[in-house]
């Protein structure tokens, strides 16, 4: 019988928290979501902690929430994190092997990762993800795994992923606060996409789109691995806001409407209906059409995608086969993958559902409000995890990640 591990995720988002409780099963090789809990949190603005003890509060409330659905104690959770704060960008470094047997060694593979690391960073800065895109041995590329190979000149192509300091460990002292240990700080962008991007997709060249509520998360593959990542500040709230303030109502209201009876296209609007709203003073009723819902929508969501866009073109991969993949609880709004083919100018987009082939999960966290969580717990266990070498302060042996990684691959 194989053992199991009982693992959490919890992703910090723009301003709610969610959690999942999940088991590995290393003898199927497979994770099964347990139970999850989702609230929001007047401590996080996009992504950010603003009030430690208001964030601890609801850390503690989703994850005892979900112990007792789980009926499971855990101690420790991956930590899931996002905003502005975060940048990224690829690097490149080289290492000489100078011995006179000239036999690639793991040793060597994690020398060359550590020389693409050597960056200047402002000291308030730290890299969370050093992500290794392919390698290249006296100068020919495409090396997939040069250990065992022989050559003179080993070198490498990197994302590398850095935040802010101060914000991470605000974010780490709230869930310590709440009562939890953090065993791992990972940009949530990039586990959605190991759960929801194909492999085809990120041969081909594809966008990954993660829409929150207060940013939206982008991620740029080709030739099977992330080349370009941003955080824009910019998300579904809004889209609520400005129907909020249009229709002179509260924010709650604007969600609730927007959810049922919004779309972000005219075709997908449907005419006969009548919705009653409250306006604020909460006494005071009025009747709207669903097509003037349009006028407040159609705005925002074409300047986000504008956004996207600029960033897109900025990117030295504006040519992306494999089309829009979108997740997150903004890409739930009607006709977000059509208005994304349209104003992106793609073949192609999707929602983005997670890959059934390691994954065990209930409908209820079969959610894009959950899916962020349910990548953290399957992140670990998939085959970015290790491929990602995380600096000193992340912990674990350097050497002993990328040999995991060629191990898993091979």
């Amino acid at each position: 019988m194989g053992k199991s591990e009982i693992i959490a995720g919890l992703d910090m988002g723009s301003s709610r928290v969610t959690c999942v409780i999940a088991e590995r099963d290393e003898e199927h090789n497979k994770i099964r979501v347990l139970a999850g809990a989702s609230a929001p949190c007047k401590g996080l603005k996009g992504g950010v902690v603003v009030n430690i003890e208001e964030t601890a509060r609801a850390v503690e409330h989703v994850m005892d929430a979900a112990e007792s659905k789980a009926n499971e104690v855990v101690g420790e959770v991956y930590l899931g994190v996002r905003g502005s704060h975060i940048n990224a960008f690829d690097n490149r470094g080289g290492y000489n092997i100078a011995r006179t047997d000239k036999e690639i060694t793991s040793e060597d593979v994690a020398n060359v990762i550590e020389s693409a690391k050597t960056i200047q960073l402002s000291p308030d800065h730290e890299i969370l993800h050093v992500i290794p895109q392919g390698f290249s041995l006296d100068r020919q590329r495409g090396v997939p795994n040069p250990i065992g190979m022989e050559g003179a000149l080993l070198e490498v192509g990197v994302h590398i992923v850095t935040a802010s300091s101060p914000i991470i460990n605000n974010l780490m002292k709230s869930v310590s606060k709440g009562g939890f240990r953090v065993v791992d700080t990972i940009y949530t962008l990039l586990a959605v996409g190991e759960l929801v991007v194909s492999e085809e997709e990120k041969d081909l060249g594809c966008l990954l789109i993660d829409s929150g509520g207060q940013t939206t998360s982008i991620g740029i593959y080709s030739e099977g691995s992330i080349h370009f990542s941003k955080e824009i500040a910019i998300g579904g709230d809004h889209i609520t806001r400005d129907i909020a303030y249009g229709l002179g109502t509260t924010m709650a209201v604007a969600q609730e409407i927007k959810e049922k009876y919004g779309a972000v296209l005219s075709t997908m609007i449907e005419e006969d209906k009548l919705i009653n709203i409250t306006r604020l003073d909460a006494r005071t009723k009025k009747e709207v059409k669903p097509r003037e819902l349009l006028d407040f929508i159609q705005p925002r969501a074409e300047e986000i995608f504008e956004k996207i866009n600029q960033f897109v073109q900025v990117s030295n991969y504006a040519e992306l086969p494999g089309g829009a993949i979108l997740t997150g609880g903004g890409s739930l709004l009607k006709g977000m993958p059509e208005a994304a083919e349209e104003l992106l100018d793609l073949r192609q987009a999707r929602l983005g559902l997670p890959a059934q082939e390691i994954l065990q999960c209930p409908e209820e966290y079969m959610t894009q409000s959950y899916l962020g969580a349910v990548a953290l717990v399957c992140y670990p266990h998939l085959k970015a995890w290790n491929t990602d070498v995380p600096g000193p302060a992340r912990g674990g042996s350097m050497e002993k990640k990328v040999w995991r990684w060629f191990k898993d691959l091979f």
